[in-house]
């Protein structure tokens, strides 16, 4: 185990974020010498990924905790596959489509890595990623023993489960090789794609490629650009309560939820109210996606929450619906 004192968080937001202490595990036998460390820090603390969902404070007075448990292992007698939490998602998206390993091309160029995949029940074009996991290897750090938690205890929803906020250590995940094979292409996005460019799908492999294209269209590279994807998710609503004085009911997109509730896209939404919004210095909406945050690297926690929730009034002004903020915020 790697101990660092004042150590800088990696987050995909460029804020300037520090920890009292930052702890790296780099194989499971660490996790006996983190419940000794914890028997002697009483501090908060925090599990962290690769930083792409985060939006930090410029310094947290706790422990920040990473895994670089980068395992992956083919158990065909159970038709499953494990993988350690530290794996980047991306690359586990391209091994499983290298083994015809169906269900993973939908959720092709999400960053993160495949620990914190299950928190925020990352999902894409019609995907989850809940319906590719058996279950979840975690370490609990209430009682420092091993847990494996099957599906359904995990109480996925969507862009949520009950791992988020839990004491939860993630080290591993085992996700199903044996789903149908049924490639998904009913997304509005991915239909109308297919359509204008003529392009014939007749495996997984073509359709990751074409969600990249998708991807790559729409959304920033963090690598590139500094921002945590989708900031806001689509907010569920009775239809009724929704506010049309200002905005026709065809100028939103709508999907039906339930008998009385619709999915509101989020991104119209803005759209709408942008034209509104104040200036910020260091953090806007991306040019081609309303949905993103982006930062010129000098934003603080508080200069992006400030934009953000001006986007929320706005919005909820003039709709009616509250926008709920999508990545962790960390205080």
């Amino acid at each position: 185990m790697i101990i660092e004192e004042d150590a800088h968080i990696v987050n995909s937001l460029a804020i300037n974020a520090k920890c009292k202490i930052q702890l790296t595990l780099e194989s499971e036998s660490d996790l006996e010498e983190l419940k000794y460390y914890f028997s002697e820090h009483n501090n908060k603390y925090y599990i962290v990924g690769e930083g792409t969902n985060l939006v930090l404070p410029e310094y947290f007075d706790g422990i920040i905790i990473k895994t670089k448990f980068k395992n992956i292992i083919e158990d065909n007698a159970n038709k499953l596959l494990k993988v350690g939490a530290g794996y980047n998602w991306n690359e586990l998206v391209k091994y499983c489509l290298s083994k015809s390993i169906y269900g993973f091309e939908n959720l092709v160029d999400i960053p993160g890595s495949v620990g914190a995949a299950p928190i925020q029940n990352i999902g894409a074009y019609g995907s989850e990623v809940s319906s590719l996991i058996e279950s979840i290897d975690c370490y609990c750090l209430k009682n420092f023993r091993k847990v494996n938690l099957k599906n359904s205890e995990c109480n996925f929803i969507y862009r949520n489960s009950s791992l988020k906020n839990s004491d939860y250590l993630i080290y591993n995940i085992n996700f199903i090789t044996n789903k149908e094979k049924i490639i998904s292409t009913n997304y509005e996005t991915i239909t109308k794609f297919i359509k204008k460019n003529s392009i014939i799908i007749n495996n997984p492999i073509d359709l990751s490629n074409v969600i990249s294209k998708i991807r790559s269209q729409a959304l920033p590279d963090p690598k590139l650009i500094n921002n945590v994807g989708s900031f806001f998710k689509n907010p569920i609503v009775e239809f009724n309560s929704i506010n049309f004085n200002i905005h026709s009911k065809e100028k939103l997109i709508l999907w039906n939820h339930d008998n009385s509730k619709v999915k509101v896209g989020a991104a119209r939404l803005i759209e709408l109210i942008k034209g509104d919004l104040s200036l910020h210095k260091n953090v806007s909406l991306y040019n081609k996606h309303c949905l993103v945050l982006v930062t010129n690297g000098k934003a603080s926690q508080e200069d992006i929450l400030n934009f953000a929730s001006e986007i929320q009034e706005l919005v909820l002004t003039t709709f009616n619906i509250n926008l709920e903020i999508e990545p962790n915020i960390i205080y």
